[in-house]
């Protein structure tokens, strides 16, 4: 793997953690994780994860009222 996409793994994974646990807003989650440009972070999130960034805190936050 190259630099740029272990880069980029790290910077999702972290994105990940903070839409699921906080409430920024996804551009403020992408320039939490260096991405300061919002299109280039949704674009890469969706890459990596299948999903756009407000789906995939959609699907958490569903999850999580489905628990018992």
């Amino acid at each position: 793997t190259t630099v740029n996409s272990y880069l980029i793994s790290k910077r999702i994974t972290r994105a990940k953690q903070l839409l699921r646990f906080t409430d920024m807003t996804v551009d403020e989650v992408g320039a939490a994780v260096g991405m300061g440009d919002a299109n280039y972070f949704s674009r890469m999130f969706r890459k990596v994860e299948g999903i756009s960034p407000r789906e995939y805190r959609k699907q958490c936050v569903n999850f999580r009222k489905n628990l018992p």
